[in-house]
């Protein structure tokens, strides 16, 4: 929430500004007109600087640009940058987040993602941070491209980097609850903001929802067994995609001394959902209406084979669950995320350099049951998932009078990380030996150590050119391990228990960055920057164990990034127009890729030759002087991406004529070409147009304010492996919102609108296991069905706010 407006024209500024994006989280450092475009302050170096003097490409979003949107999410973060593709999975990561297209594949527990957190300037990189509530939120800053030098942990795709709320120097509390109409969502937060002492100042914030889920649930209410003695099947709901969520936020500034600040941020969260499937819709293969049989059982009645928020979902019967089945409790499916994370920063401030300190503790746990195949046939697996990390990190940084300055630091991390997954995915009796009816089971895990150093020298050239240059270190260890538990005793053959694989990876690399910035004036900047970033190998953890399992088969190697990039941004026409152009080239060698094969459920990690990206992305925000309130926005993202020099495994099912003629074994080929071809989650275009008005229409001082932005991406592959029925056409998307304000923000009152077009958008698939998937590299191949995951549904709120 905003802090209290001077005058109702700064007010609107602000608005106006974080709409577009430019977060407005600092006040302006100089009083500006009506129709002035504010300076805006962002820490893309770590530090503070107005964005329109950063060499970096960031789009920053503010927390107002949230709150317009009611965006407490981050899939709904998408919608706002171009190029942006992030949605819940269900297996390994459980998430799938791509920026420009580069980005991880979820199926893999063990991969760091290529596009990584910091919250509250805490490093999380696991990818289940996108289960984490974004409530009382100071900004959200988008790095793009290989992130080396500022962030501690280097990263190759990207980096999100969420800011949330500090505490006041005077007292404010607030609140505010809401209704979402489609999902039967109901929410509140609060906040309570302060000084203590006079040494010391407290901001506490919650925030509560409940939601019903806005997808409905084809399933019937009960249907006979399946299979023979398992009996209790029946739906678990009517709707599908509701969720419960808890979380908490204490915040503590102290200044023991006039150099010394000391800032404590601790959080807690709990979500309790019907878990990531049950957002999946059924996809036919090869344009199929009707959904395919598996292992001789009739196909599902109720799945019809289209993205319209409608598919079926069905519990396990009882006897199934309870039967040494870990993790599956009663048999519906659901996910039980717990967070909890601390970070101490300490900012000691001299006359010639600064120190910076942040100590930092994060964990996680996630329970979870899911069925990948609706009611029909019980493909099904549960997960454990547990991450516990510890890290440090030091910044020096001078303030030399003179024309050259320095910054030098190091960042230490440990990792400890469980991951234990059971699977019932082929209909069998009960099993005397293991008191079960599960097909398999997998204890897995890592312990992993990250280490490094950075160092970067800045120097001013006179009044108008600054090169700065340095690079980070970084030395990574990771013990990995897998051990297969006994399975069903009809499966022992091809999932033997008593397998245990372990692995030991040690990598190091050195990441250099250049960047060259001139400013002709105060409010233009153009620069041009040589960049690098690297992402650890390590072990597939999420590899099944079949008797031809091995540690050689589980490793892949780092993924690193190089390539340049060169931007404009400036203000013109008396600082009513703000304009930003970045145009970027990079190669990405050895990147991370896995892929899924129904038929043997099987999981292979490895490493993609190259990847290409090059593109331009632009932005403007413009204020139009002859109409007081308004002002115009967009943004727009061209990306071009292919794979080069890359030799991949075949979609399950793909013919020879469909391009599976590499890697020939046998007779049968393993391989296809995917030179020249788009990865997935790389969509060529991408745009957002919008625009604000906001005005006082009262005596009494209350303003209207109005929101409108058209979004548009275009068409995208979903699949890891390209398979040609696995497009995301183009679509586009219209929010908007509309509010009373109150003078000083008292109390507002909006009705927001967020996907009236209802553009269900799929961000990832994997293939439903023996749906199909067998004749890979012949002539006769038969593809899968896939469980697509479908999110950000229309949605209609109605919210109300106060302040105190």
């Amino acid at each position: 929430m905003r802090g209290k407006a001077g005058l109702w024209a700064g007010a609107a500024s602000a608005a106006l500004l974080s709409s577009f994006g430019f977060a407005p989280y600092a006040a302006a450092q100089e009083a500006p007109a009506a129709t002035a475009i504010a300076d805006v302050v962002v820490q893309a170096r770590r530090r503070d600087e107005r964005l329109i003097d950063v060499p970096v490409a960031i789009t920053a979003i503010g927390g107002e640009a949230l709150d317009d949107y009611s965006v407490s999410r981050v899939s709904d973060l998408a919608t706002l940058v171009p190029s942006l593709v992030t949605g819940k999975a269900a297996s390994g990561s459980s998430a799938s987040i791509f920026l420009r297209g580069v980005g991880s594949t979820a199926l893999s527990a063990g991969f760091d993602q290529s596009v990584s957190f910091v919250i509250d300037g805490l490093p999380m990189s696991r990818g289940r941070e996108i289960s984490l509530p974004q409530f009382d939120i100071q900004n959200v800053e988008v790095l793009k491209g290989p992130q080396a030098l500022f962030y501690g942990k280097n990263t190759t795709g990207g980096l999100i980097n969420v800011n949330s709320n500090n505490p006041t120097s005077t007292f404010e509390a607030g609140a505010k609850a809401g209704y979402g109409f489609e999902a039967k969502e109901m929410y509140g937060e609060a906040y309570v903001s302060g000084p203590i002492s006079d040494t010391l100042r407290g901001r506490l914030a919650v925030r509560l929802a409940d939601s019903a889920g806005a997808f409905t649930n084809t399933a019937a209410d009960t249907y006979p067994a399946m299979v023979p003695g398992q009996d209790d099947w029946h739906r678990p709901s009517e709707r599908r995609g509701g969720s419960q969520s808890r979380a908490g936020r204490l915040t503590l500034d102290w200044d023991p001394t006039a150099q010394l600040t000391v800032r404590l941020k601790a959080g807690m969260t709990s979500v309790d959902d019907s878990g990531p499937t049950d957002i999946i819709e059924r996809l036919c293969a090869a344009g199929r209406t009707t959904p395919a049989s598996a292992n001789g059982l009739p196909p599902s009645p109720n799945a019809d084979c289209k993205i319209n928020g409608r598919s079926d979902s069905s519990a396990l019967p009882g006897n199934v669950a309870s039967a040494n089945y870990r993790y599956a409790r009663d048999g519906e499916p659901y996910a039980e995320f717990g967070s909890e994370y601390a970070v101490v920063t300490a900012n000691w401030e001299g006359s010639k350099f600064d120190i910076e300190s942040i100590t930092g503790y994060y964990h996680f746990d996630q329970y979870d049951l899911n069925n990948v195949s609706g009611e029909a046939y019980p493909a099904s697996f549960t997960q454990f998932a547990d991450f516990t990390q510890y890290s440090q990190e030091l910044r020096f940084e001078t303030k030399f009078d003179g024309p050259i300055n320095f910054s030098a630091g190091g960042f230490w991390a440990q990792g400890d990380f469980v991951f234990n997954t059971d699977g019932y995915i082929i209909p069998l009796p009960f099993d005397p030996v293991t008191q079960s009816y599960v097909t398999f089971r997998r204890d897995n895990g890592f312990k992993s150590e990250s280490f490094s150093v950075f160092a970067q020298a800045s120097w001013a050239m006179g009044e108008q050119w600054e090169l700065s240059g340095g690079g980070r270190f970084s030395k990574e260890t990771r013990d990995s391990y897998q051990r297969s538990l006994a399975p069903h005793s009809m499966m022992a053959a091809a999932f033997p228990g008593g397998i245990e694989l372990v692995d030991d990876y040690e990598d190091d690399n050195f990441s250099p960055e250049v960047t060259l910035r001139y400013k002709p004036s105060r409010d233009t900047t153009i620069y041009a920057a040589y960049k690098q970033g690297f992402k650890a190998g390590g072990f597939n953890i999420s590899q099944a164990l079949t008797p031809d399992a091995s540690v050689e088969m589980g490793r892949f190697g780092a993924e690193t990034a190089e390539g340049f990039e060169t931007g404009l941004r400036t203000l013109a026409f008396d600082r009513r127009l703000s304009l930003g152009v970045t145009a970027y080239h990079y190669t990405y060698d050895d990147l991370q890729v896995q892929f899924y094969d129904p038929q043997t459920n099987s999981l292979t990690a490895g490493n993609a030759g190259k990847l290409r990206t090059m593109g331009v992305e632009a932005d403007f925000n413009y204020r139009v002087a002859s109409v007081e309130g308004l002002a115009i926005r967009g943004a727009v993202a061209w990306n071009d991406a292919e794979y080069q020099d890359y030799i991949g495994q075949c979609f399950p099912g793909q013919t020879i004529a469909e391009g599976c003629d590499q890697l020939e074994s046998g007779g049968v080929f393993n391989g296809q070409n995917y030179e020249g071809l788009t990865p997935p989650k790389a969509p060529e275009l991408a745009a957002r147009l919008g625009a604000t008005f906001d005005r006082i229409v009262t005596a009494s001082g209350i303003a209207l304010r109005w929101n409108g932005d058209l979004s548009y991406t275009s068409e995208y592959y979903f699949t890891d492996a390209l398979r040609p029925d696995g497009i995301q056409d183009a679509f586009a998307k219209v929010d908007t919102s509309i509010s009373l304000v109150a003078p000083d923000e008292r109390w507002t009152v909006s009705l927001i609108g967020r996907n009236l077009t209802n553009e269900l958008v799929v961000t990832a698939a994997n293939d439903i296991p023996f749906t199909g998937g067998i004749g890979t590299g012949t002539g006769a191949g038969v593809r899968a069905d896939m469980s697509a995951f479908v999110d950000n549904h229309r949605e209609v709120f109605l919210e109300f706010a106060w302040r105190f």
